[in-house]
């Protein structure tokens, strides 16, 4: 790499990162791509591709247990999990195939691997080396936050960088944090045979969920047999050649586990930037940015995990989008956190966007409910736990927010967030003809209600 100047240089080569470089590059722009660690970020190496292929393989496991509630008899259910993580890892490495250094190469991507930090607002030091970037895109990610409790330090306990190499699916686990990473790995794990213990300080799982949702997810729980500890929080933990976890309360319950995961937030990669000295404006939160994705420095942007909540790949990849459009195009381009979907991978999955009921005024609102149990798709797949929840604006059915719990919770809701962006209202999709039977079936059974309520109820009067 002899010329040291560029249109566009990327700090991180994770989801928002190779947004931005590879977009650049296709549309002609001199790129380098900075990567002090592995590329394809935590999504690809830690999150979401192989947390989902372990969840993959155990609703196979699930689904073989129950399998004499679909009417076949296994005659031996004896489980032999040990391909699992070589699984995983295959996975993981055909993704990664797609976003190391040669295939970036191939695509115009310069690549150079190593630590980046300022020296001033258009130049960054790297492996000793002085680089300059008419533009400046920083997109290093998060980390886990490890919480300060007693003697964890010295164990050697898991987070989702290390869960993932494991050679062996554990007999015991203790789980501290009740939001989605947490559930989600509880409940695979449990499938596969692990006896799963979650300690949250929170009164529920899912806490930013509707109560609906948490209380589902509760009761799946209790009945995969995952022991849950609300309100207690871990106060030492010691390790000899198990875990031994000291619960809170005036009678202190003590566990003990084979192996130990803590999942009790993130926050931003911000440590080795000394950004201070490319004069860019932060906090322990994040990088600054408004709607465009720009920093308070002109040319300096972020993306991403950097910038803060919610932590999402979809979010990270939603802004680099936003900025890429912004580095290439006279105009300018915003991002929408209004309506940002997310989604938990556990069974049955919990998505939502937009506003929660308790959030908004109740003499303002309508909220349609469909339980699964009165959807026939879901009633010949057996699983009719979940429902739909849709919170719009009284009159006019515009749609505020939305929450599906089911298998496949994620790809439903994208129906409403579709409806969202486009600004149709609930009533609207009443028109909309789906095919039968499918899960989907439930908005148009909410839609179903608007009318019935609304319009025919003024027939009535």
């Amino acid at each position: 790499m002899k010329d040291l100047t560029f249109d566009i240089v990327v700090v991180g080569a994770g989801s928002a990162g190779l947004v931005v470089a590879i977009g650049g590059a296709k549309a002609g722009k001199k790129v380098l791509l900075i990567e002090k660690g592995e590329y394809g970020g935590d999504c690809t190496n830690f999150g979401c591709i192989p947390s989902k292929s372990l969840i993959a393989s155990s609703h196979v496991a699930h689904l073989i247990k129950r399998s004499e509630s679909y009417g076949i008899k296994i005659h031996s259910r004896e489980m032999d999990p040990s391909g699992i993580f070589e699984r995983l890892h295959t996975i993981v490495n055909h993704v990664k195939s797609h976003e190391d250094p040669a295939a970036l190469e191939k695509l115009g991507v310069a690549t150079e691997n190593g630590s980046a930090s300022f020296i001033d607002k258009k130049t960054l030091l790297v492996n000793g080396k002085k680089i300059s970037g008419k533009h400046i895109v920083l997109a290093t990610g998060s980390c886990p936050i490890i919480p300060p409790i007693p003697g964890l330090e010295k164990a050697p306990f898991l987070t989702n960088e290390t869960i993932f190499s494991l050679k062996h699916i554990p007999q015991s686990m203790v789980f501290i944090g009740g939001g989605p990473i947490c559930c989600e790995l509880a409940q695979a794990f449990n499938r596969l045979g692990t006896k799963v213990t979650i300690v949250t300080n929170a009164p529920n799982l899912l806490i930013r969920e509707e109560p609906e949702a948490q209380e589902i997810l509760k009761n799946t729980f209790a009945a995969e047999g995952i022991t849950v500890h609300f309100n207690k929080t871990a106060e030492k933990i010691s390790y000899t050649d198990h875990f031994t976890v000291t619960l809170s309360g005036e009678k202190p319950e003590v566990l003990e586990s084979e192996a130990l995961f803590v999942g009790t937030g993130r926050r931003p990669n911000l440590d080795t930037l000394q950004l201070e000295k490319g004069g860019v404006r932060f906090s322990e939160k994040g990088v600054e940015v408004d709607r465009h994705g720009r920093t308070n420095i002109k040319n300096i942007w972020a993306v991403g995990d950097i910038t803060g909540p919610p932590f999402f790949t979809h979010n990270a990849e939603h802004q680099a989008r936003t900025v890429l459009k912004n580095l290439l195009l006279p105009f300018s381009f915003k991002t929408h956190p209004s309506l940002m979907p997310r989604c938990t991978y556990t069974d049955p999955e919990v998505a939502s966007i937009g506003l929660k009921e308790e959030e908004c005024s109740p003499k303002k609102i309508a909220v349609y409910s469909i339980p699964f149990c009165e959807v026939d798709r879901c009633i010949t797949c057996g699983r009719t736990e979940g429902l739909l929840k849709i919170v719009t604006k009284k009159w006019s059915s515009k749609i505020l927010g939305a929450t599906v719990v089911g298998p496949r919770a994620g790809e439903m809701l994208m129906e409403i967030a579709t409806a969202m962006y486009a600004g149709l209202p609930l009533r609207k999709l009443t028109g909309l003809i789906h095919p039968y039977p499918i899960e989907n079936g439930a908005i148009r059974k909410a839609a179903d209600l608007y009318l019935t309520q609304t319009l025919l109820g003024a027939f009535r009067k």
